[in-house]
């Protein structure tokens, strides 16, 4: 998929129906990994929520370790879990949190930060190859259309089986137009 620009000029009708139907495929497969992962992703986000709220209010109500009377004091901040070069002993600009452009975030939290990321970056991927779908589709609505009839016509909560299905009758009708058959 990555090899050809499907939507140039130079791409043919049949290259462009076999990428409507790859992008289809994309779309339904990163939904799925989505939603084999919904359960922690939402347990990532409340659990980033409340270390968030958390981190708001006890950052606005306890004074800074960081400096006392105009002076850094060079010691890590309580709320670090871990270490991180602003908060090590001669490290980082020596500044203030904020001064420096960066804040000390405790491991396990940038993990549920970048797990949550992962899992919740398969749904945008799913929407943009679907609205790519959408975009190459136009050039060959009879087709698709025939398609749709012939099968079930797919959504974004179509079972991988009718997934299946769908493409495989795409491909064989594609091989039929090409003489493949």
């Amino acid at each position: 998929m990555r090899l050809k620009n499907f939507a140039s000029h130079s791409a043919t009708v049949a290259e462009k129906k076999l990428a409507v139907l790859c992008n289809r495929c994309l779309s339904l497969l990163y939904l799925r990994m989505f939603h084999l992962k919904k359960d922690h992703a939402v347990k990532y986000s409340r659990s980033l929520m409340e270390y968030f709220k958390n981190s708001a209010k006890t950052s606005h109500q306890a004074p800074s370790p960081w400096r006392t009377n105009g002076k850094v004091n060079g010691t890590p901040s309580p709320l670090s879990l871990s270490p991180s070069p602003a908060s090590s002993v001669g490290g980082g600009s020596g500044g203030a949190p904020g001064s420096s452009g960066s804040v000390a975030i405790p491991q396990r939290i940038h993990h549920m930060a970048a797990s949550h990321v992962n899992i919740t970056n398969n749904i945008l991927r799913s929407y943009e190859h679907w609205e790519t779908a959408d975009r190459l589709a136009s050039d060959s609505q009879e087709f698709f259309q025939e398609l749709d009839s012939a099968m079930e016509p797919l959504s974004q909560q179509s079972s991988m089986t009718e997934l299946v299905r769908y493409i495989r009758q795409g491909l064989h009708w594609l091989r039929s137009e090409a003489h493949l058959l």
